[in-house]
């Protein structure tokens, strides 16, 4: 009788609907060869109704699924459990169990070491009503123990901290402890040592109450002992779940301690190996586990369960080569064990593994053929490890078997929250694999990352530019793309500002012999014929692309920012290219294409930014997300070449994605859209989290552009995250929309509002900080307005902190030389602030002494700026640079210790000459850690003496060079040269004039090896400084450095994060 699926297919969140006409499922083997001895009478015979465990009878909204394959289970199975299992059964498979009277170091009132004075979890306990007790009992959790105490004020004098939590304490919702505890009689407490917890899970009863059973192991492992606790809440039953898994979890990476008592393991080492041979045992791995149900015969006991039916017993699960055993050992009445009863199971009639990783309780179901099914209901903290090693001997035992048929057994469900990497993670596979290509493709190495945090889809894959060479080669990048091939170990992968154009246009299809993809790695969405036939004559990117998103089914996301940045060209049938205007293609999109129309991926987020798309690219897009409306969640086409008609015809596809999409990202085309038609499809785009139309838009608007707000009960705010509206004129209704929605609690999430170029007045400035308020944490940029205008009221906001912590200023043009002292004196006094732009922000001349006086006590005072930019705009004229003004109000920053960053480029201060003050800002000052001051037209002089006073700071670790001050120091050795000899002495002309351009050369190359010499210098203080630990202390905002664009920053140099860390991110090179 063959055995029926105990469990519907998962159905994955956020999955496409599935072609109904062409999908064939595939169907297991029926027949099983015949390798496990018949079990005993203890081994329950259901029927195949009986298959269901309560694990999976349980569950509302997710179903275990048969398509997880073995990486994601290797995965999920080393991964810390993100929460508790929440759910409750509506079985109940024991009653509680008298815990027997612990001795020695087991369990009775063993003395407290220090170390276990930590209370993690405190609350009282209610005795069962035919317990008669005049006070309540205590359970107390430390980072060894669950101790449960007769009373409080018992818990309070081995732990005096619990009376300083007070009300804390009592708050929790009442414990009722329904163990039986009476035989404790005249003890204080009940001591379970963490490290003897065999397992923790909820409660199968059929009580009205939501609690958990604590089973742990006695001194020598010679019986297993029962704490049962109900609680009234089935939030509180979670959160002590949560604790103690978690309490047991450090603790046993603390202890080391093997899952099973030694003799135990030898023990049944010696009964197996005589009975079965040595060969079957040598790696054999035992783990104690807790039945769940008796191993009774139905008709036996008519499906009573006799009470305490575990009592004085012990239960081991051995799995060796060929067969597990499951082993129960009893403990007599004189305390010693006797011989245990065993239960053999071949592995290879193993039919049904159900797990849920983020539960201790699982089901194994074992049928020989012609039999019913037999299933063992048990649970274990070393759940993973057991459901691991069953699948790892599945795969040895049946190497020839197609990966489908693993998927008709191990159902293993539940994600697990991303943790830390440990040493040696090989990421399903995808380090192993990469290594075998590039080696077999004689290729050299690669950089690449693992990103978990600030990712929208954690963990990411990350290829990183190449530090030897200016782009990786056709075959590096194939080693990568073929490394990822069917990796459901990450979720999103980035190739941003990789270039793919030496596998742009390379066709592999005349020597080829091997297929190309048409399946994915479980086998659940695969290409039909004709667009086999259509992948298989196509580029190798194209069958590339089609690989990454069809063989993985864990890619939500891939980063094609700037991979194909030059012009898209048109294939003819020859095979040579031609440009066209109407028929260029991107080779990357059509493949996304066929996946989102074949429903065939389940990528629904995508960055094609800087990549220039053709006609047929953006007709295809529009098509697909006309055809399918609300599935895509992340789109991005900035800077795509898009004219106004590619634009227009884009967007009536996108207008069916209103209401799924998440990120929008069309800024900075060729074309613009009308406001009237934007507005139309953004006011139903309740989901925007990240919208940029920077130089998208045009055009007048009656209302605003969007209403993320309303006034009904009904709707429900936006959660916006970024806004850029640069380069519209922003119109009075959507400004009010924008102020409007800054004043709700949902714009907390509000980190970046970008208004550059809007149009805006000194009265709109001031109208937006003041909604703002003080302190945002968020980016507001106001640069590029005309901010003098109306009123500047927004400066006296800025004087009085009503102003976000990031601000830009960036070419704003002040008329009045004294609203932009106005501004400078604000700045000084602002306690808010912490990072600040203000490139090419200046007064209308050079700078009066007035106004460096003022720039000077800017530097000298302020003490909340952490970030500072005030660089020259490169396009300006030199007169609206503040050169000499800048370099002798630098004086001010002698004694300031709490500026970090200050970058201060196009300044001309090399047109300064003295540059005594800067240089004794570079030596004295104690607070700078980076310093930018390119561009500034020094001569070798003058860096040699900055480079001079550099050596004399041991805080600097940033301090940026370019070739162009290089350039810049020898023209001007050539300017000043050559304009000496256009006036030469009359005697001796000719000689001069001879020799001129070899003393010339001669000059210029002394120059360039100064220059060379001085940067060596510069370098070395640098990793100087980078080595003294002292500077390893200083944290920074993550926005702050990726806006200092120093690519040189030492490694350890770890941004700090905003909330709490997921995991960590590593860069790698394949050796």
């Amino acid at each position: 009788m063959d055995l029926k699926p105990i469990v519907p297919q998962l159905i994955a969140e956020g999955s496409e609907p599935q072609k109904s006409q062409r999908r064939a499922s595939f169907s297991a083997m029926k027949a099983f060869k015949l390798r496990s001895l018949s079990m005993s009478s203890q081994i329950s015979s259901s029927s195949e109704t009986d298959l269901t465990s309560p694990i999976m009878g349980r569950r509302r909204t997710r179903t275990l699924t048969k398509n997880r394959t073995f990486d994601t289970l290797k995965e999920d199975l080393i991964r810390k459990p993100s929460k508790s299992s929440t759910e409750d059964n509506t079985e109940r498979g024991s009653t509680s169990t008298r815990p027997t009277s612990p001795s020695g170091t087991g369990s009775r009132c063993a003395s407290i070491s220090s170390d276990s004075l930590t209370v993690i979890k405190s609350g009282h306990l209610q005795p069962e009503a035919s317990i008669l007790r005049s006070k309540k009992q205590f359970l107390v959790l430390t980072p060894i123990a669950l101790i449960k105490f007769k009373n409080r004020s018992t818990a309070v004098e081995r732990f005096p901290q619990i009376s300083m939590l007070g009300g804390s304490v009592d708050t929790l919702s009442p414990v009722d402890s329904t163990s039986s505890l009476k035989d404790i009689g005249t003890s204080e407490k009940l001591h379970v040592p963490l490290e003897r917890i065999v397992s923790v899970f909820n409660n199968e009863g059929t009580r009205p109450s939501f609690g958990i059973e604590v089973w742990w192991n006695e001194v020598k492992g010679t019986a297993f002992t029962c704490l049962q606790l109900d609680f009234s809440l089935p939030e509180d039953r979670d959160e002590w779940l949560k604790q103690i898994r978690h309490a047991i979890k450090i603790r046993a990476k603390s202890v080391l301690e093997d899952p099973t008592p030694p003799n135990i393991e030898l023990e049944l080492k010696q009964i197996l190996e005589t009975q079965y041979g040595h060969a079957q045992v040598v790696q054999m791995e035992t783990y104690p586990v807790i039945p769940r149900r008796p191993c009774m015969k139905p008709k036996e006991n008519s499906g009573e369960i006799k009470k305490g039916w575990r009592d004085n017993l012990s239960f081991y699960m051995a799995i060796t080569r060929d067969f597990c055993v499951l082993a129960q050992f009893t403990k007599s009445s004189t305390g010693q064990k006797v011989q245990p009863s065993m239960v053999r199971f071949g592995l290879v009639t193993l039919s049904k593994v159900n797990v849920i990783l983020n539960d201790e309780r699982f089901d194994l179901v074992f049928r020989l053929p012609f039999d019913k099914p037999r299933k063992l209901e048990l649970a274990s903290r070393h759940h993973r490890n057991i459901s691991s090693k069953l699948y790892k001997a599945d795969m040895y035992l049946k190497p020839a078997w197609p990966l489908w048929t693993r998927r008709e057994v191990f159902f293993i469900d539940g994600e697990a929250p991303q943790m830390p990497l440990p040493n040696g993670e090989d990421y399903g596979g995808f380090r192993t694999t990469l290594q075998a290509f590039s080696e077999g493709y004689c290729s050299p190495p690669v950089n690449w990352t693992v990103k978990w945090k600030n990712v929208q889809h954690a963990p990411q894959f990350c290829l990183l530019a190449s530090k030897e060479q200016s782009q990786y080669t056709k075959y590096q990048l194939l080693a990568v793309f073929r490394a990822l091939r069917f990796n459901d170990y990450f979720k999103s992968l980035s190739f941003y500002d990789i270039d793919f154009s030496s596998l742009s246009g390379a066709v592999d299809n005349t020597t080829r012999l091997e297929s190309t993809v048409w399946i994915s790695r479980t086998g659940k969405r695969s290409l039909t014929r004709a667009e086999f036939e259509l992948v298989e004559n196509s580029s190798v990117l194209f069958q590339e692309i089609v690989a990454l998103l069809l063989g993985s089914e864990s890619i939500r996301h891939i980063d094609l920012t700037n991979v194909l940045s030059r012009v898209p060209t048109t294939l003819l049938e020859d095979g040579h290219s031609a440009l066209s205007p109407t028929s260029r293609v991107c080779e990357v999109v059509p493949p996304i294409v066929l996946l989102w129309k074949s429903l065939q991926t389940r990528c629904n987020s995508i960055n094609l930014n800087g990549n220039p798309l053709g006609v047929p690219d953006i007709a295809g897009l529009s098509r697909v997300l006309q055809n399918r409306p609300d599935f895509l969640r992340t789109f991005s086409v900035s800077r795509c070449h898009l004219d106004e008609d590619a634009l227009v015809l884009l967007w009536e596809g996108l207008h069916d994605q209103r209401s799924s999409i998440e990120v929008l990202d069309v800024s900075r085309n060729t074309g613009r859209i009308e406001a009237a038609k934007a507005s139309e499809t953004l006011n139903d785009a309740s989901k925007l989290r990240c919208l940029n139309l920077a130089y998208a838009i045009k055009g007048n608007l009656d209302g605003p552009l969007f209403r993320p707000w309303s006034t009904t009960s009904s709707y429900e705010p936006w959660h916006l995250e970024e806004l850029d509206l640069s380069g519209w004129k922003i119109n009075f209704d959507t400004l009010c929309g924008i102020m409007k929605f800054v004043e709700l609690d949902q714009s907390h999430n509000l980190r970046r509002l970008v208004l550059i170029n809007c149009g805006l007045s000194g009265d709109m400035a001031t109208g937006i900080l003041c909604r703002l308020g003080a302190g945002r944490d968020m980016h507001l940029l106001l640069s590029e307005n005309p901010l003098e205008l109306v009123s500047t009221d927004w400066i006296d906001l800025i004087h009085g902190n009503e102003a976000p912590k990031m601000l830009h200023l960036d070419m704003v043009l002040f008329q009045h030389e004294s609203n932009f002292n106005r501004l400078l004196k604000a700045l000084t006094h602002n306690k808010t602030i912490e990072f600040l732009s203000m490139v090419g922000t200046g007064p209308p001349d050079r700078a009066s002494s007035k106004t460096s006086e003022l720039l000077s006590r800017f530097f000298e005072l302020n003490d909340t700026l952490r970030f500072l930019d005030f660089s020259g705009y490169d396009g300006k004229l030199e007169d609206s640079h503040l050169g000499w003004g800048l370099t002798g109000a630098l004086g001010g920053l002698k004694h300031n210790n709490t500026l970090r960053q200050l970058r201060i480029r196009n300044h001309d201060i090399g047109a300064a000459e003295d540059l005594s003050e800067l240089c004794r800002v570079l030596a004295s000052n104690k607070g700078l850690a980076m310093f930018d001051c390119q561009q500034n037209s020094l001569n070798h002089h003058q860096f040699a003496k900055l480079v001079h006073a550099l050596n004399f700071n041991h805080q600097i670790i940033s301090f940026p060079l370019s070739d162009v001050d290089r350039q810049c120091a020898i023209q001007k050795e050539e300017r000043l040269f050559r304009q000496h000899q256009e006036q030469p002495a009359k005697t001796f002309q000719a000689k001069m004039l001879k020799s001129a351009e070899g003393r010339l050369e001669g000059l210029l190359k002394w120059v360039d090896n100064f220059w060379e010499s001085e940067t060596k210098k510069v370098r070395e203080i640098l990793e100087r400084n980078r080595n003294n630990l002292a500077n390893y202390e200083i944290e920074y905002e993550r926005e702050y450095l990726e806006a200092w664009e120093d690519e040189s920053l030492p490694s350890w140099l770890v941004p700090k994060s905003k909330t709490s860390d997921k995991g960590k991110e590593t860069s790698f090179m394949t050796p």
